[in-house]
């Protein structure tokens, strides 16, 4: 099927293909009588005229689209929220997302996302670090002055604008309540990786603990599995490290009645075994909390103290941070975000 042209719509109407354009790119700077217009984009309808955006992109030196990189599976919390509010922010400036992941093509040195810019396919970069790793190409980034914006990663490179995530706080806010409530030691169940966000948890933990004389601080970490070695969506593997962890670490010593034991979560998969094993339980005291975003179970007579990132908010600041770039509306800054104050759930 023949595409049509502006020039099948200017001989259909008998105009200039001139005036069509003007029409149909609302050009306010050219008088065109009411009926022309009206009979051009009659047109233009019945002859099912669809716009060439690549023609039109270089006109207005706008794609309309960006780049979003993300490495990890959108089917994670985080990640999702992150997603959904740079979504939301776009659509409501009139901009659509390619969403890319941190691959390379063959031919090509540079990733799929740098290259999408460069070859004119979006107007710039979303980076959702994957575990706060900066891009590889960011110095190529900075010297080339694309739009980018990084989050939940701080990039070297002090041109490149960045939104981050307030772990440390979170983190200390959340120990201090649990101490303030009169918990005398507190475990910290964690992953064993080592990524900034965990570092920044355990500084906030070891900050409040020394506002609390009389209390102890414990680490507990859950043996790493590798992104490679287990699927997205098959979460067998960690259910049973999780189990193990539980009964050879964590619920042995709530058996020691004469310390008041909190237990903090990193991961929410955590918290649904902990829950889990504690409802079995005839009796348990121990209080619990959740530095992530996942949602709490829901089971009679626990609740949990939880002191969430603020990912959505973090990502509709990151598309706006960008298309502030984009239209070069003045110097932008980078963005630490507070997290949500604990609350009990």
């Amino acid at each position: 099927m023949t595409r049509t042209t502006i020039k099948d719509i200017a001989a259909d109407v008998g105009v200039s293909h001139t005036t069509v354009s003007y029409v149909l790119n609302r050009n306010p700077n050219q008088k065109i009588s009411a009926k022309t217009r009206q009979a051009v984009l009659e047109a233009a309808k019945r002859l099912n005229y669809v716009p060439n955006e690549t023609a039109r992109s270089l006109r207005s030196d706008s794609t309309k689209c960006i780049a979003v990189a993300l490495e990890k599976s959108i089917m994670r919390s985080r990640f999702y929220s992150i997603l959904q509010g740079i979504r939301e922010e776009l659509i409501t400036e009139g901009y659509g997302l390619l969403l890319m992941d941190f691959q390379a093509r063959e031919n090509s040195q540079r990733p799929d996302y740098l290259e999408s810019v460069l070859k004119r396919k979006t107007d710039g970069i979303i980076y959702i670090a994957s575990d706060g790793q900066s891009p590889e190409c960011s110095a190529s980034i900075a010297k080339s002055h694309i739009p980018f914006v990084s989050c939940d990663c701080c990039p070297e490179e002090e041109e490149l604008v960045s939104v981050s995530f307030d772990y440390e706080k979170g983190a200390f806010e959340v120990a201090c309540r649990l101490f303030g409530e009169g918990s005398t030691k507190i475990i910290y169940w964690q992953p064993d990786v080592d990524t900034f966000q965990e570092h920044y948890r355990m500084d906030g933990l070891k900050r409040a603990q020394q506002l609390y004389p009389n209390t102890t601080l414990e680490f507990i970490k859950l043996p790493y599995i590798s992104r490679h070695t287990i699927s997205e969506y098959d979460t067998s593997q960690i259910d049973n490290l999780c189990q193990q962890c539980l009964v050879q670490s964590i619920l042995p010593q709530l058996s020691n009645t004469s310390e008041n034991i909190a237990i903090i979560c990193s991961w929410g998969i955590m918290v649904k075994h902990l829950c889990a094993a504690l409802y079995q339980k005839a009796s348990f005291d121990c209080k619990i909390a959740l530095l992530s975003d996942a949602d709490v179970p829901l089971i009679p007579g626990i609740k949990i103290l939880t002191s969430r990132p603020r990912f959505f908010y973090g990502g509709k600041q990151s598309a706006k941070l960008l298309l502030s770039q984009i239209r070069k509306e003045g110097p932008v800054n980078n963005i630490v975000l507070d997290p949500e104050p604990p609350t009990y759930v």
